[in-house]
C-alpha cells in the first residue's frame, strides 16, 4: 500500500491545473483503498519497520488492539502475518503513542498459529473498556544484514588453481603424510605432495621438514578446526581458500603456526567483516582472547574496538558476564566505550561482580572498579545509587572514594576543579555518552525517508532538509548548569544539491554538520578552557554499531563537519551490508587547559 501511494503522489505531482488536483486526490484515495480488507494489519509509530503500534482493519476504519492479555502468542500472529519469521517482543502500554481511531478488539486469546487476529478468540469487534493509553504493540524478528554463514574467498592463485586443486584432492603419487593430532591423538592422515607444499619460502615449518628430510608431520589442531584442515591444505596447492565465521580462527591460526604471513595477513583483515555477523558476542570476545594469545596487536585493536563501540548491547548479552576479568579492565579502561552513560556501565560491571560470585576477589573488584568515571556519573544518579555491601564487600571504602569524587565535580566551582588535577586523571574524560541530553539521532526510517521522499518530520514540522536543533550543557559538570545551555544545529547531507543549495562544501556523502549556535555566550575564559570531541556513531539496522566518525574540528564550537565513509574501502571501520543505518550525533565536551587568570 504505501508504494502505490508514493507512485500515485510521484505521477499528480508531475500534472498541473484544476483538473490535476481533483484526480490526484481522486487517485490517492484509491490508493488508500484498494486491497484492504477486513482483518488486514500495520505497524505504526515505530523506528524501524519490523516494530509499531498494531492497527487492525475493519468496517472502512483503522483501529487499535487494547494490551489486556496481549502475549508473545498474539504478537507471532501479528509478525507472521506481516511476513517477518516471527515475533521478538509483545509491547504494552501504549509505548509507540495513541492511536486516534477505535479500538477494535481485547482480551484477545491467541494459539499463536492463527492466520490473522480475527481468527482468535476476542470480546467483539469494538466491544473493549480500554483507552488508547493500553494500545498494544509489538517488535517483529526480521531477515538480518547479519549473515553467520556468509563465506569470503581469499585467492592468492596467480594461475593452474583448478589442476593443482584437483591434483590434491585425487591424491595420486602423494609422498608426505600430515599426521592431524587432536589432544595428542592422530585423527586423520592426508597425503600430500611434499614439494608442492614447500613452495612457499616463508613456510618455516614446512621448510623444516625439507632440511631434516622427514616423510611425515604432525599438525597439532583443536578438535573445532579439524574440519578445517583439508581446506587450509588444499590452500597449499590452489593459494585460494573459502573462510567463514566458524573457520577464519582456524585458518589464522594454522596459517600462523605455518609461517603462511600472506594467508595469515589476509584472514587477519578479514576478522573486520567477521565481527558484526554474530549477535551473541561469542565470536568477538573469543577472537579477542585468540588475539591476546596470540600477541597480535593489530587483531586485539580490532575486537577491542568492536566490543567498545558496541558496549550496550555486549551489556545487555549473556557473554557479558562471562568475560575474563583481564578483558574487562582492558575494555573498561577505553574512552571510545558507547554507552548510554556511565551508570549504566557501572550497573554492567556489578552485574559482572555479582555473577563472578566467590571467583571475584577483592583485589579484582577494586581493579575493575578503578576503571568506572564517577565524576561522569550526573549528580542526581549518584544521589541514587546505593552501594551494596553484598556486592563490594570490604572495599566499600573504594566505592564510596568514586561517590564522593563525583560529588566533588558536580558541586566544587570551576576554579577549583581546573588546577591541573582535570588534566591529570582519565576519570574527568567522558566517554561517548549517547543518552541524553548529551545526542541526537537521525533514525534509518528518517534517512530512508528523505532520500527518496526529500521530506523530514522534526518536532512537528515537515522540513525539506535532513537537520534538527538540540540542546546540550556547556560540560559534564553540574556547575555548568548555571549558563545557559549550548544549542547546536546539525544537519545530515545526502544529495549534491543540499550541498550546492545550501552554499556548503561537501568534500564527500553523505556528510554531516554540526555547529553550536550560542557557544560566545559563555564568559571566554570557559570557552578556551573547554573543547568538544563530538563524534557521530553510524548504527547499521539498529543492530550493531559500525563506524564512529570524529568531525573534522573539535576546538571551540566543536566543529562543524564529518565525512561518513561509504564502505571498508573508503574508511569505514566494520562493514554494513544495508543501506539502513542511522545517524546519532554525540556532544563530547572535555577540559583541555587550566582556567586563565584575569
Amino acid at each position: 500500500m504505501d508504494f502505490q501511494i508514493l507512485i500515485t503522489w510521484s505521477l499528480a505531482r508531475n500534472m498541473s491545473g484544476e483538473y490535476c488536483l481533483i484526480s490526484c486526490v481522486l487517485l490517492l484515495m484509491v490508493s488508500l483503498s484498494v486491497g484492504v480488507q477486513d482483518g488486514d494489519m500495520r505497524l505504526v509509530g515505530g523506528e524501524l519497520a519490523v516494530e509499531g503500534r498494531v492497527e487492525i482493519y475493519y468496517n472502512g476504519q483503522w483501529g487499535t488492539v487494547c494490551d489486556d492479555n496481549w502475549d508473545i502468542a498474539e504478537a507471532q500472529v501479528v509478525c507472521r502475518y506481516l511476513n517477518y519469521p516471527g515475533a521478538l517482543t509483545a509491547v504494552v502500554g501504549g509505548i509507540y503513542g495513541q492511536g486516534s481511531g477505535p479500538i477494535w478488539m481485547d482480551d484477545l486469546n491467541c494459539e499463536g498459529t492463527e492466520k490473522d487476529l480475527s481468527h482468535c478468540l476476542f470480546k467483539g469487534w469494538g466491544v473493549t473498556d480500554c483507552q488508547h493509553a493500553e494500545d498494544a504493540g509489538v517488535v517483529c524478528e526480521r531477515e538480518s544484514s547479519r549473515n553467520n554463514s556468509r563465506v569470503y574467498t581469499l585467492d592468492h592463485n596467480t594461475g593452474l588453481g583448478n589442476r593443482m586443486g584437483a591434483l590434491f584432492d585425487s591424491g595420486r603419487d602423494c609422498d608426505f603424510d600430515i599426521m592431524v593430532r587432536v589432544s595428542n591423538s592422530t585423527v586423520e592422515t592426508i597425503c600430500v605432495h611434499k614439494l608442492i607444499v614447500t613452495l612457499d619460502p616463508n613456510a618455516s615449518i614446512l621448510n623444516a621438514t625439507q632440511e631434516e628430510n622427514l616423510s611425515n608431520l604432525n599438525l597439532d589442531v583443536s578438535l573445532n578446526c579439524r574440519p578445517h584442515v583439508t581446506d587450509f591444505l588444499r590452500y597449499l596447492y590452489t593459494w585460494q581458500i573459502n573462510v567463514t565465521m566458524s573457520s577464519a580462527q582456524c585458518i589464522h591460526k594454522m596459517a600462523s603456526n605455518w609461517g603462511l604471513k600472506q594467508l595469515q595477513e589476509a584472514a587477519g583483515r578479514l576478522f573486520t567483516w567477521l565481527l558484526p555477523d554474530d549477535a551473541s558476542f561469542q565470536t568477538q570476545t573469543s577472537l579477542y582472547e585468540y588475539s591476546v594469545h596470540t600477541g597480535d596487536p593489530v587483531l586485539q585493536e580490532t575486537c577491542l574496538r568492536y566490543l567498545a563501540w558496541n558496549c550496550e548491547s555486549l551489556i545487555r548479552s549473556p557473554a557479558w558476564t562471562g568475560l575474563a576479568l583481564g578483558t574487562v579492565k582492558t575494555l573498561l579502561a577505553r574512552s571510545d566505550v558507547v554507552v548510554p552513560d556511565e551508570a549504566f556501565l557501572l550497573k554492567g560491571l556489578e552485574d559482572w561482580v555479582l555473577e563472578q560470585g566467590n571467583s571475584s576477589t577483592h583485589e579484582d573488584q577494586v581493579a575493575i572498579l578503578d576503571h568506572i568515571r564517577f565524576p561522569m556519573i550526573a549528580a542526581e544518579d549518584l544521589f541514587n545509587l546505593k552501594a551494596k555491601s553484598e556486592l563490594y564487600m570490604d572495599q566499600q571504602e573504594r566505592y564510596n572514594a568514586g561517590m564522593l569524587q563525583g560529588f566533588q565535580f558536580n558541586a566544587l566551582p570551576f576554579q577549583t576543579l581546573a588546577g591541573g588535577l582535570l588534566l591529570k586523571k582519565v576519570e574527568y574524560t567522558p566517554r561517548i555518552y549517547t543518552g541524553k541530553p548529551w545526542s541526537f539521532t537521525f533514525s534509518s526510517k528518517d534517512v530512508t525517508t528523505f532520500r527518496y521522499i526529500g521530506h523530514y518530520s522534526h518536532s512537528g514540522q515537515n522540513l525539506n532538509s535532513l537537520s534538527a536543533n538540540f540542546d546540550s550543557p556547556v560540560h559534564n559538570s553540574a556547575f555548568f548548569s548555571l549558563f545557559k545551555k549550548l544549542n547546536w544545529n546539525t544537519r545530515v547531507f545526502i544529495h549534491n544539491h543540499e550541498c550546492s543549495n545550501s552554499g556548503v562544501h561537501c568534500p564527500s556523502l553523505p556528510m554531516v554538520s554540526l555547529t553550536a549556535q550560542n557557544n560566545r555566550e559563555l564568559p571566554q575564559e570557559y570557552q578556551d578552557s573547554i573543547r568538544y570531541l563530538n563524534k557521530v556513531v553510524l548504527m547499521c539496522e539498529g543492530e550493531f554499531v559500525f563506524h564512529v566518525q570524529d568531525f573534522a574540528s573539535t576546538i571551540g564550537n566543536g566543529g562543524n563537519q564529518a565525512q561518513i565513509p561509504a564502505n571498508i574501502t573508503a574508511g569505514q571501520a566494520y562493514p554494513c551490508h544495508s543501506d539502513q543505518f542511522s545517524y546519532r550525533v554525540v556532544v563530547q565536551p572535555v577540559y583541555t587547559t587550566e582556567i586563565k587568570e584575569n
